[in-house]
């Protein structure tokens, strides 16, 4: 009678109470019951049959997680995680990719699987150091609870041993010689990293300064993902995805689409679709689920225009790059190189032709200090001729650039923020220059004051006139930096202004748009029929849309004092209308009128 009888009516209970293995982990494990078995050839089945699932996990990511790792489902509680096949795609690109950007679906399990992934590398491969960065420090505990759950419900044998730091932040595998980190951005700098997992990248503050502190312990070797939802224009993630899909830079691109989870699918689900759209509204449902840059966030300018805009002005590189030793010191070209100047010029100075200066100068402290910017737009064509932009020029330098940008455009006419540094170039235009085609603002005589001060009242009525233009289609925008700075103008629903998200810059839209402002004060003094009134109406091109919309909805008298359609007095008597516009009726008669 073996030795195991007496306690345990079968060789399974033994195994599964011994060694603390659920049945589930092993459902293929048949074992004889033979009667003259020991207990120490349990125990050496149970080590052959353990190094054999070692390496079936070692060898397939898939086995290991639908063998030994336990998810918490929102309904369900702990399941065995079982890949889909879109996640198990995702897998595959990590291996193939150094560089992965991902563009996903809410609640698609991204994070998990990578995380786990992180975690099956730890386990067995060697000297792994993984890094997952989230926004907040908090964040970052919470998606490290993801690996905690799973090593806890993992059979002992199997299980990593904690003998290294194994904390909310730190997670050691002493066998391996590797570690899972949990941090925030500002925490992560100088950490040697082999594999870096970014999640939801896309609302990660600063993330290109981030991205720069992150890339000398990547670029010998090491590897990245980007997990994110969109999050609108203009952030790092959006701008590295749109360069990543045009070639320019090392991320390889995966795209997952809800349908491709069986939930989600409306194969299988047809209501989900619905319920997501009237819960998020559909914003929401564009960014959270159809993965839309296009209509994400509150920009100032609609993103769709953002959108045509961007296009437009990756593809119109300027004739002259001049001042290279005035460019941001961050920002990078198309080609991936420096800039080649602060200056961009699309259009040289044309006999005849009158131009407009619009300035907005800043300390010129460089870093992520305001830029001293400079848009020098064509008056009668609304054309973008240059622009010069950057955040390493001193006021003193600056104003020389403008008195000498203006003389060379037909000693075009300058408008100039007279705020902070701005008053510096005003006083120099007006001392030291003697410049003569200075704009002034307030009432003429002695009133009137060089430059224009950027009130509470008048900055809403400077936006709006680029606002406008821009719905309009009569500004000819060239340059990408302007774009840029678009991408992240927002309109912030708590001060109630169009302003610069927190960490950006507006200095090209605020110096276009008192270029335009001013454009728009010289048109009010000039007469009709001039070529640049006949510019000036072709924003009105919009009006027959209009009145086609409102003809849908109002009645015919309404229509008729819309359109100004002037009536004879026969036309009024049989309306019966003509008492409405003239009381004395009868002696309106008598005089034949």
């Amino acid at each position: 009678m073996s030795v195991w009888k007496n306690k345990y009516k079968t060789i399974r209970e033994y195994y599964y109470k011994t060694y603390d293995q659920e049945f589930y982990h092993f459902d293929d494990l048949q074992l004889a019951i033979n009667p003259d078995e020991t207990i120490e050839d349990i125990e050496q089945y149970s080590v052959e049959k353990q190094t054999v699932e070692v390496e079936k996990c070692v060898n397939s990511f898939s086995y290991f997680c639908q063998k030994y790792v336990r998810i918490l489902h929102p309904t369900k509680g702990l399941v065995p995680f079982i890949m889909y096949k879109y996640q198990a795609r995702s897998i595959e690109y990590y291996r193939k990719h150094r560089f992965n950007i991902i563009s996903k679906f809410r609640q698609g399990g991204l994070t998990t699987v990578t995380l786990l992934y992180g975690l099956w590398k730890c386990m067995f491969e060697l000297d792994q150091q993984i890094m997952a960065l989230s926004k907040t420090d908090r964040e970052a505990v919470g998606i490290g609870m993801i690996i905690d759950r799973a090593v806890e419900h993992m059979p002992t044998w199997i299980k990593p041993k904690k003998d290294g730091k194994w904390n909310d932040h730190l997670k050691q595998f002493p066998d391996t010689g590797g570690a899972l980190q949990f941090y925030s951005p500002e925490a992560a700098r100088g950490k040697s990293v082999t594999f870096l997992i970014i999640d939801e990248a896309a609302f990660i503050p600063d993330m290109d300064n981030h991205w720069k502190a992150m890339w000398p312990v990547l670029s010998t070797g090491g590897s990245c993902v980007l997990v994110s939802t969109v999050n609108g224009l203009g952030n790092w993630y959006e701008e590295t995805y749109t360069h990543a899909k045009e070639g320019k830079n090392m991320f390889h691109v995966i795209d997952l689409d809800y349908w491709e989870h069986p939930d989600y699918c409306p194969k299988t689900n047809p209501n989900w679709e619905k319920e997501q759209r009237s819960q998020l509204g559909e914003k929401g449902f564009l960014q959270e689920v159809l993965r839309s840059f296009l209509g994400s966030g509150e920009t100032y300018i609609p993103s769709d225009k953002l959108t045509i805009l961007d296009q437009q002005t990756r593809k119109t590189s300027p004739i002259k790059r001049l001042f290279p030793h005035f460019i941001n010191k961050d920002a990078q070209d198309e080609e991936g190189s420096f800039e080649k100047g602060a200056l961009w010029v699309w259009q040289e100075p044309k006999d005849g032709a009158e131009y407009i200066l619009g300035v907005d100068c800043a300390e010129g402290i460089g870093a992520n200090g305001d830029n001293s910017c400079v848009q020098v737009i064509n008056s009668n064509t609304l054309e973008q001729a240059a622009e010069f932009y950057s955040n390493q020029i001193s006021p003193h330098d600056f104003s020389h650039i403008v008195h000498e940008l203006a003389s060379a455009y037909n000693t075009g006419l300058i408008i100039v923020e007279d705020m902070s540094s701005g008053g510096i170039v005003l006083d120099m235009l007006v001392h030291e220059f003697s410049y003569e085609n200075l704009f002034y603002s307030g009432k003429s005589g002695k009133s009137a004051k060089a430059g224009i001060k950027m009130s509470i009242n008048i900055r809403p009525i400077v936006l709006q006139g680029l606002q406008s233009r821009v719905l309009n289609n009569t500004l000819h925008i060239k340059s990408k930096r302007l774009v840029t700075e678009m991408k992240t103008f927002e309109f912030n629903v708590t001060s109630k202004k169009a302003e610069a998200a927190k960490g950006k810059h507006d200095d090209a839209i605020m110096s276009i748009a008192l270029a335009l402002y001013a454009r728009d004060q010289s048109v009010r003094d000039l007469p009709l029929g001039s070529p640049m009134i006949e510019s000036s109406n072709r924003a009105q091109t919009n009006l027959a849309d209009i009145r086609s919309e409102l003809r849908k909805g109002l009645r015919e008298s309404v229509l008729d004092k819309i359109t100004k359609k002037e009536k004879t007095l026969e036309d009024l008597e049989n309306e019966n209308l003509l008492r409405t516009y003239r009381k004395q009726n009868a002696l309106i008669k008598d005089f034949g009128w």
